[in-house]
Order: structure tokens, then C-alpha cells, then sequence
């Protein structure tokens, strides 16, 4: 709690000064990673979006380089490698980061007023499936071993029902973005996918926000897991120490996006916008990976 205090007073300082750092040196580079949630396309327009916004509001400063790896872990590895000075990290990703590498999380994700997702199993209306009892037997689509909400929260949670998915499931696959699990449902690839929630009411959720509306009103979800903490926005630990007033300058401007009135992080993933977070708000993640066997 007193870090993230700390941090929101840094935010606060940084904000008031965000125009007026000088630029006569040459303008910094900062390297920014974002989560491969979706279609490359559409994610490198947002992800430019993001870049061309913080080299403006600090006057120059700063020249942002945008990298958008293949898969979740492609973020750890870089940002291990010194190759990453920010990332995007699910918040899975965050806790192995930060496990792994040092990684240091900055701000998180606010959806809808709330600071936390959910995960959602989702099927075809049509398929006569109601219930995770019904699955035994069928095959389902997880997003990425480092993604929460499509892989170690929906999993954790039927392991702790008492079911294995490794037996319960006659085929498992990793569909690599929430856009592809979704349409692997609606095209009956697979009969069920674990992906993302804004709420655990069958309202938004990545089946609404990449499927148009005829197509999204073809699939419910029939299970959620508990709140999955939002999202982060974090920093190597070798950045923050060598640029530790930048840091909290970059976060503060990314802390100023907010929608309506400024959808670049909407765009991005959906994020209303993000307030200042702290490790500790991710200790219901390291408990679920522990129920894994990925951490002890």
C-alpha cells in the first residue's frame, strides 16, 4: 500500500512537469513491448498510437521504439536480455517477469470502473453445452501458458474442482491470441475457449469486442473464474534505475489516457484507462500459478 501511495505522488509530481523536460540532449530511447492479444495488424496501429503519444507529451524527450513478439513470453525474454525497457504485461506475465527478471509494475488496468477482469469459458448457444460438466469429453482452446485469463486461472480453478483437464478434455491447443480462440468457437474448431471477461455477467468479453455483433450473439460464456487482477504496465528494473524521474514520467503520461476523452488504450485492449498498482495486488496470481506446480 505505501509503495503505491509513493507512486501516485510521483505520478502526481511528473504529471506537472511533463512539458517542461528539457530537450537539448539527444531524445532517450525507450523500448516499449505490447502483449500479443490480437490480430498484429490491428495491435501494431494501437501500439504506434501508444508511442506517438508519449514522444509528444514529453516534449521530445524520448523516441519510442514499439516491439510486439510472437507469443506471451516473448516479452519476458526480451526484457531479461536488456532488449525491453517497458511492457504491457498480462498479469500473468508480469509475475514471471518480475519472478524472472526483476520486472516492476507501474500502473494497472481499469475496465468498466473496476481494476480486475475475468476469465471466461465460452461456448456456441447452440451446442447443448450449459456447463463445465458438459465438456468432459470435448476439446477446448487455451490462449497461452503465460495468459491468465486463457490459460492459468480457468485451469487452476478446475484443477481445485477436482477435475484434470489433461484427462477431462479429449483435446487441448493454444489458439495464441483471444481473437483466434473466439473465432475457433464460432467456427466449431473447438467446442470451448478459455478467454477474457469484462464482467461475469455475459455481457463484454472478447467474444463482443472481436466477433461483430450476429457473431458475438452465437456465443455465452458458461463459467467464470474469480477477479483476475488488471492488467500491467511495467518497467525493467535497469531503467527505472537509470532513469528513475523518467520512469514515473512515462507512467504519469500513460496515466493520462483516459477514455472517453482519449481511446488510445481502449483501442489498444479495451483499458478505459490505468491507475497506479503495486506487486502485491498480484499475490492472487502467484497463488494460482502455486495451484499450477508452476512456482513453489
Amino acid at each position: 500500500m505505501k509503495q503505491a501511495l509513493v507512486k501516485l505522488v510521483f505520478l502526481a509530481a511528473a504529471v506537472s512537469t511533463l512539458f517542461s523536460i528539457a530537450v537539448a540532449q539527444a531524445p532517450i530511447t525507450v523500448r516499449i513491448g505490447f502483449n500479443p492479444t490480437q490480430n498484429s495488424d490491428l495491435l501494431t496501429a494501437a501500439s504506434e498510437g501508444i508511442a506517438n503519444y508519449l514522444e509528444s507529451q514529453l516534449g521530445g524527450a524520448v523516441e519510442v521504439q514499439v516491439f510486439i513478439p510472437t507469443d506471451y513470453r516473448g516479452l519476458i525474454e526480451a526484457m531479461g536480455s536488456g532488449n525491453l525497457d517497458f511492457a504491457f504485461f498480462p498479469p500473468d506475465g508480469f509475475v514471471v517477469a518480475n519472478q524472472e527478471v526483476g520486472a516492476m509494475v507501474l500502473l494497472k488496468s481499469v475496465r468498466s470502473g473496476n481494476p480486475y477482469y475475468w476469465s471466461a469459458i465460452v461456448v456456441r448457444k447452440d451446442s447443448g453445452i450449459e456447463n463445465i460438466g458438459d465438456l468432459e469429453g470435448k476439446s477446448i482452446a487455451w490462449i497461452d501458458p503465460n495468459s491468465a485469463a486463457g490459460y492459468t486461472f480457468p485451469r487452476a480453478e478446475l484443477i481445485t474442482a477436482g477435475i484434470n483437464p489433461d484427462d477431462f478434455f479429449s483435446n487441448q491447443v493454444y489458439a495464441g491470441g483471444h481473437d483466434a480462440a473466439v473465432l475457433a468457437v464460432l467456427n466449431g474448431s473447438v467446442d470451448a475457449a478459455a478467454t477474457f471477461a469484462n464482467d461475469d455477467q455475459n455481457i463484454s468479453g472478447a467474444w463482443t469486442q472481436f466477433l461483430d455483433a450476429d457473431q458475438a450473439s452465437q456465443i455465452t460464456a458458461i463459467f467464470y473464474t474469480r477477479p483476475i487482477p488488471g492488467d500491467t504496465f511495467s518497467v525493467s528494473q535497469q531503467f527505472a534505475s537509470e532513469h528513475p524521474a523518467l520512469t514515473y514520467q512515462i507512467a504519469a503520461a500513460i496515466a493520462t489516457i483516459k477514455a472517453p476523452d482519449n481511446n488510445l488504450l481502449t483501442d489498444l485492449y479495451r483499458i478505459d484507462y490505468m491507475i497506479p498498482a503495486d506487486s502485491s495486488d498480484y499475490a492472487v496470481v502467484r497463488d494460482t500459478r502455486r495451484i499450477l506446480g508452476l512456482d513453489q
